[in-house]
Formats: structure tokens, sequence, C-alpha cells
């Protein structure tokens, strides 16, 4: 039982860190198109995609712990 649990919060810090970078790599690279060096805007995209990563599964585990 303890694995299973193991193997769906690693399953759930992969999905919303996968989400994260994807769309903050998305949203800067559309930066990068308009204001700003495009390489640049890519890479800070990526890392505020991290952050939006972990806040995101800091509310699924929020809610998942409300909802017992």
């Amino acid at each position: 039982m303890s694995d299973l649990k193991i193997d769906k919060n690693f399953e759930r810090w992969l999905e919303c860190m996968a989400r994260g970078i994807l769309v903050g790599g998305s949203l800067g690279a559309i930066a990068g198109w308009f204001f700003m060096d495009f390489q640049r805007a890519l890479l800070l995209g990526m890392l505020i995609g991290c952050l939006a990563g972990v806040t995101m599964k800091n509310v699924k585990d929020s809610k998942d712990s409300d909802s017992k």
C-alpha cells in the first residue's frame, strides 16, 4: 500500500511539473516573438512554469486532504 502511495505522489509531481514547464515555455516563446530575446524568454517561461507546477501540486494535495 505504501508503494502505491509513493507511485501516485511521483506521478502527480511528474504531471504537474510537465504541465507547468510546457505551458510556461509556450508563454515564454510567445513573449520571445514579441517582446524580448527568444532564448531568454523561453528559459524564464520554463522556470516560472516549474514554480507554477509546484503550486499546482500543492493545491491538488490540499484539495485531496480537505475532501478526506
